[in-house]
C-alpha cells in the first residue's frame, strides 16, 4: 500500500500521469465479526478451549480491547453483527432493557448487523426504539428516553402490513477505497421461536430470495464485495476446533448454496464457532456466541473490477491478556452496579446442580424443577399440570446457594404464566407435536406428568399409545385437563399450535417469579434436592 502511495507521489512530481496497473491495486479490508451476543456484558462462565489450553473468554470490556487491537492492526475496518447481540440477557442488560448492550455496541464502534429473532424478544416497537431512540410505551413520564443505537440493523426479509421492510435491507459502507456492500436477513422460522405478540402483522421472507433479490442493486451501488449477515446457522462435528469447518449441517448449508454472488456469509443463531472457506461459493463464519470469539474476515478487492481476489479468516478469542477498554468497561462497571442489590439477593438452596442438558428422552434435571414451580404457582386457579419448553431455559443453576442473578439467567424472558383448559386428546397431540419441526422441542413437564415415546414410530405417532398418564392414571381423551404453561407456549410458540385451542384462559404470575418462590422454603429449611423421574421414557 506505501509502495503504491510512493509510485504515485513521484509520478505526479515528475508531471506524468500513474502507471496504468496503480489504479487496480487491490485493497485490503478487515471485517470484524460477531453474533449472539446476548447482553454478557460481564464474562460468560466457562471457557474457551485453545491449541495451548483452556483459557476464561469473553466479556465487553474485553470484547471492546481486541476490536480496538485488530483495527489498530489495520484502519480499513467495519465491525459487523450477525444478530441476537441482545435478548435472553443476563440481569445487569436486561434490568435496563438491554440499553447497556446496546451502547457497547457503539462504544466498540459496530457498524452494521443483521436482526436475530432475540431482537424481537419484546416486540418490533421495542426493537425499533432501540435503533431510532425513544422512550418506551410504558413509560409515561418519560422525556427523552434512550438515543437510539448508532449502528444499523438491517432486515432484508421482515415485512409489515403494508409489505415494506421494518428496517433497511442493505447498507453500502466505503472503507480503504473499497465499497463493500452488506444486506441483513433473520431466519425465517423466527415467528416459531419468539412471542407472536410481538410481531403481529410482520411476514419473515425467504432468507435466499431476499439476499438474491438485493444484491443487484448492492452491485449497481458500487460493490465491490457482498457480504451477508445472517442469524442463521449451522453446526460443526461435535469436538472440531473453532476456526474449521468439519462435517458442516443444519439449515445454512441450503440456504447459502441458494444465494447468487456472494463473497461473504457472516451467520450466527447456533452458536457454534467455525469458518467454511468455500460453502455455496461464500467464505461463511460464526463467532460462537456470548463474545467468547471474533471472527477476523479479511479481504483483498479490486476497487476497479469490482470483486473480491481473496478472503481468509480466523477466529480470535476474545481472552484476557488485554488491558480491559476504558468506555466499556465504564458500561459495564455501571449497569453491574444498578443491578447488584437485586442481583446479589439469596433465593434458595440446592442440594445438587440443576442443568439444561437432556437424557436421552429429552427430560433435563432444570426443566423437570422449573415446571414443578410453574405448577406449583398456578394450582390456586386449578391448575393439574404444567409443561415449559427447552429454549426458554438458558442457564444452569449450581448447587448451593443461589441467587436472583442466577435464576434470571436461567428464566430471562419475562414471560408471565397462563393456565387453560384442554382435553386429553388435545394434551396427546401437544406431545406429538414436540416431533413435528426440523429438530424435537421435548417440553419439560410437571412431575405428575408420565409418558413414553418411541424412537422407530413416526411423526404423528410418536407416545406409546396408553402410556400418557396424569396422577399415575391414564389420560382419558375426553378428559377435561387444566394445563399452566408461559404466556410464549400458551400463543403457540415453538410451533405448539394446540395450546392456542386451550379455553378458560387465567393468568397467573411472571415464570420467573414462580421459580424463585419456588425455592423460598430452602432459605431457611433443607436444601431443594434432585427433581423426581423420570418422566418421559424413551423406548426403540
Amino acid at each position: 500500500m506505501h509502495r503504491l502511495f510512493l509510485v504515485l507521489a513521484l509520478a505526479a512530481c515528475a508531471g506524468r500521469p500513474p502507471p496504468p496497473h496503480a489504479a487496480s491495486a487491490p485493497v485490503h479490508v478487515q471485517l470484524v465479526a460477531l453474533n449472539d451476543f446476548h447482553g454478557w456484558l460481564e464474562p460468560p462462565t466457562g471457557t474457551v478451549r485453545l491449541a495451548d489450553g483452556t483459557v476464561p473468554a469473553g466479556g465487553g470490556a474485553w470484547l471492546a480491547a481486541h476490536v480496538a487491537r485488530l483495527r489498530a492492526e489495520e484502519p480499513d475496518t467495519l465491525v459487523v453483527g450477525a444478530g441476537d447481540l441482545i435478548g435472553a440477557s443476563p440481569l445487569p442488560s436486561a434490568l435496563e432493557r438491554d440499553e447497556p448492550s446496546i451502547s457497547l455496541m457503539d462504544a466498540l464502534g459496530l457498524d452494521v448487523s443483521s436482526v436475530g429473532n432475540h431482537e424481537f424478544d419484546e416486540g418490533v416497537d421495542e426493537l425499533l426504539r432501540l435503533q431510532r431512540g425513544g422512550c418506551r410505551a410504558d413509560e409515561p413520564a418519560c422525556k427523552q428516553g434512550f438515543a437510539g443505537a448508532r449502528f444499523s440493523y438491517l432486515a432484508a426479509n421482515v415485512f409489515d402490513r403494508s409489505g415494506k421492510t421494518i428496517l433497511p435491507p442493505t447498507l453500502v459502507k466505503k472503507v480503504g477505497g473499497a465499497t463493500i456492500g452488506f444486506v441483513g436477513v433473520v431466519l425465517k422460522e423466527t415467528p416459531s421461536v419468539v412471542a407472536p405478540s410481538g410481531i403481529a402483522g410482520l411476514t419473515f421472507g425467504d432468507e435466499a430470495d431476499a439476499v438474491n433479490a438485493a444484491v443487484p442493486g448492492l452491485r449497481q451501488a458500487g460493490a465491490d464485495a457482498i457480504v451477508v449477515l445472517i442469524h442463521q446457522g449451522g453446526a460443526q462435528a461435535p469436538g472440531s476446533p473453532p476456526g474449521d469447518c468439519r462435517g458442516l449441517s443444519g439449515p445454512l448449508v441450503e440456504v447459502a448454496q441458494r444465494f447468487r454472488g456472494v463473497d461473504v456469509i457472516v451467520s450466527g443463531h447456533t452458536h457454534q464457532t467455525y469458518v467454511c472457506p468455500d460453502l455455496g461459493g461464500a467464505l461463511t463464519t460464526s463467532a460462537g456466541a456470548f463474545g467468547r470469539f471474533l471472527t477476523r474476515i479479511e479481504l483483498e478487492v479490486d476497487p476497479v473490477q469490482h470483486r473480491v481476489l481473496s478472503r481468509r479468516a480466523t477466529q480470535v478469542p476474545v481472552t484476557h491478556d488485554l488491558a480491559p477498554d476504558a468506555r466499556a468497561k465504564s458500561i459495564v462497571d455501571r449497569a453491574v452496579a444498578d443491578a447488584a442489590p437485586l442481583a446479589n439477593r439469596r433465593v434458595g438452596r440446592l442440594a445438587a446442580t440443576l442443568g439444561r442438558s437432556s437424557n436421552e428422552a429429552g427430560e433435563s434435571l432444570l426443566g423437570d424443577v422449573v415446571a414443578d414451580a410453574h405448577l406449583a404457582a398456578t394450582r390456586k386457579t386449578g391448575a393439574a399440570i404444567a409443561f415449559t419448553n427447552p429454549g426458554g431455559l438458558r442457564a444452569d443453576l449450581p448447587s448451593g446457594d443461589v441467587t436472583y442473578a442466577q435464576t434470571f439467567a436461567a428464566q430471562p424472558f419475562g414471560n408471565t404464566l397462563v393456565t387453560f383448559t384442554l382435553s386429553g386428546a388435545q394434551v396427546a397431540a401437544l406431545l406429538e407435536q414436540q416431533w413435528l419441526g426440523s429438530r424435537p422441542r421435548i417440553l419439560q413437564p410437571s412431575a405428575n406428568v408420565t409418558y413414553a415415546w418411541s424412537v422407530a414410530a413416526p411423526a404423528g405417532s410418536k407416545v406409546v399409545p396408553g402410556s400418557l398418564k396424569v396422577d399415575g392414571r391414564a389420560l382419558a381423551p375426553d378428559a377435561r385437563v387444566r394445563v399452566t404453561v408461559n404466556g410464549f407456549l400458551g400463543a403457540g410458540g415453538d410451533g405448539f399450535s394446540v395450546l392456542t385451542e386451550g379455553t378458560e384462559r387465567v393468568g397467573g404470575p411472571p415464570d420467573l417469579e414462580a421459580l424463585v418462590e419456588y425455592l423460598r422454603p430452602t432459605l431457611d429449611g433443607a436444601p431443594l434436592g434432585r427433581p423426581s423421574g423420570p418422566r418421559i421414557t424413551r423406548t426403540p
